[in-house]
C-alpha cells in the first residue's frame, strides 16, 4: 500500500512539473538551438477576426513553450546520441569518424545525385543571372557569382554507408546551362579548389555545416583572383588549433560533441572595422553586415550572401573602403537598391544546395 502511494505521488509530481516550471522556471535547460525563432505568445484579441484565430495561435505557442520542454528535448537528444547511437534530429546525419552532416534543402539527396531541378527553372535562372551580369556591366560594375560547396561534396567519404555519393548535382545542371549560354560568365565554383585543398589539411568542421577558417581562406584566394585583387596568403596568418568548439549540427542535435577549431589570426594590422547599419537598413535588409576601411581609396563591394560567407568577411573587407554584405540570396538584382551604395563590385554567393531556393525566385 505504501509503495502504491509513493508511485501515485511520483506520477502526480511528474504530471505537475510542466505546469510548475511554467510558473517558477526551474528547468535546468534554458536554451535550445533549433534553427528557428521560438513561437511568440499571441496578443490578446482586439476584434472578432483575431478572436477566431487566437485559440489555434495560443495552442502553437503553448506547444512550443510548455514547462520542462527544453529539458525533455535535451534529454531525448542525449539518449538518442549516447544510448542508441543515432541522430536525435532526422535532418542531422551521423557519419563516420565523428563527422556530422545536415540535410538542408534536399542536400543529401543531392549528394546521391538524385535531387532533381526542372528545365523550366534552370532556363529562368540562366536568363536572370545573365541579366544581372549585363546590368552590372552597363553600369561599369564588376560582377561575380560564387558557389560554396556542401560538406558532403568535399568529404563524401565520411558519409554513412547507406548514402552513396554520386554526381551530377543540381548546381551542375545550372552552371552547365549558364556556361552554355554565356561562356564568359563570371563565376567561381569553389568545389574543385576545396577538393584539392582537403588533400593537405582539414578544411571543414566535423560538427558544423560550414568550412573552417582554413577552408574559407582557400575560397577567399580564389575570389580575390577572380576580382583581380591581391589576397593575403597563408603565411600572413598565424595558425591556431588550440580549442574545441561545438558546431551548428551539434547544437541542432542537442549534443555536446565538439571538433578542433582551426583558426587563422592575421599577423598584419587589420584596417577595417564593423559599422552599425542605420535603423532603416536594419528594417529593410536581412542581417546587413557593414564594414569600413581606414583606406578610403579602395573600391566598394556589395554582396548578397549566405552563412558560408561569414568567415570571409574579415578576409574580403581588407580590400574595400566599404563592404556591404546582405544575408539574402535574391535571383534578380535590383539596381535601384544597389546604386544607393555606389558599388564597384557586386557579388552573389550561395551554397550549392540552395540553388533551387534561389532559382525559384527568378522572374
Amino acid at each position: 500500500m505504501k509503495q502504491n502511494k509513493l508511485l501515485i505521488t511520483a506520477f502526480a509530481i511528474i504530471l505537475a512539473l510542466p505546469a510548475l516550471d511554467s510558473i517558477f522556471h526551474f528547468s535546468p535547460v534554458k536554451d535550445l538551438f533549433e534553427k528557428r525563432q521560438p513561437i511568440a505568445k499571441p496578443d490578446f484579441p482586439q476584434n472578432f477576426t483575431e478572436l477566431k484565430t487566437f485559440p489555434k495561435n495560443f495552442e502553437k505557442y503553448f506547444n512550443d513553450n510548455y514547462g520542462f520542454r527544453k529539458s525533455l528535448v535535451s534529454l531525448n537528444s542525449h539518449m538518442m546520441d549516447k544510448v542508441f547511437d543515432e541522430s536525435p534530429d532526422a535532418r542531422a546525419v551521423v557519419g563516420k569518424d565523428g563527422w556530422f552532416y545536415f540535410d538542408n534543402h534536399n542536400s543529401l539527396l543531392d549528394a546521391r545525385g538524385m535531387a532533381t531541378i526542372s528545365d523550366e527553372m534552370i532556363e529562368r535562372g540562366v536568363k536572370s543571372f545573365g541579366e544581372n551580369w549585363k546590368k552590372m556591366r552597363e553600369k561599369n560594375i564588376n560582377y561575380l557569382l560564387i558557389i560554396a560547396a556542401d560538406k558532403s561534396t568535399i568529404y563524401p567519404e565520411f558519409l554513412p554507408d547507406y548514402i552513396k555519393p554520386n554526381e551530377p548535382h543540381r548546381i551542375d545542371k545550372f552552371l552547365n546551362a549558364l556556361k552554355a549560354k554565356y561562356p564568359d560568365f563570371p563565376v567561381v565554383d569553389l568545389r574543385p579548389t576545396l577538393k584539392k585543398a582537403k588533400e593537405n589539411e582539414v578544411i571543414y568542421h566535423k560538427t558544423d555545416t560550414h568550412w573552417n577558417k582554413r577552408g574559407a581562406h582557400y575560397g577567399y584566394v580564389e575570389i580575390a583572383k577572380a576580382l583581380k585583387i591581391k589576397p593575403h596568403l597563408r603565411e600572413d596568418f598565424l595558425e591556431r588549433e588550440d580549442e574545441f568548439i561545438r558546431g551548428d549540427i551539434s547544437d541542432i542535435m542537442g549534443v555536446e560533441t565538439t571538433n578542433r577549431n582551426y583558426e587563422l589570426t592575421p599577423k598584419f594590422t587589420q584596417t577595417y572595422h564593423r559599422v552599425m547599419p542605420t535603423a532603416a537598413e536594419i528594417k529593410f535588409f536581412h542581417k546587413l553586415n557593414f564594414f569600413e576601411n581606414s583606406n578610403k581609396n579602395l573600391p566598394v563591394i556589395f554582396g548578397y550572401q549566405d552563412s558560408y560567407f561569414g568567415d570571409l568577411f574579415g578576409y574580403m573587407s581588407e580590400h574595400f573602403s566599404k563592404s556591404f554584405y546582405d544575408n539574402e540570396f535574391p535571383c534578380d538584382l535590383n539596381y535601384e537598391i544597389l546604386k544607393n551604395y555606389h558599388p564597384n563590385v557586386v557579388i552573389q554567393e550561395f551554397w550549392e544546395g540552395r540553388v533551387e531556393v534561389v532559382l525559384s525566385q527568378c522572374k
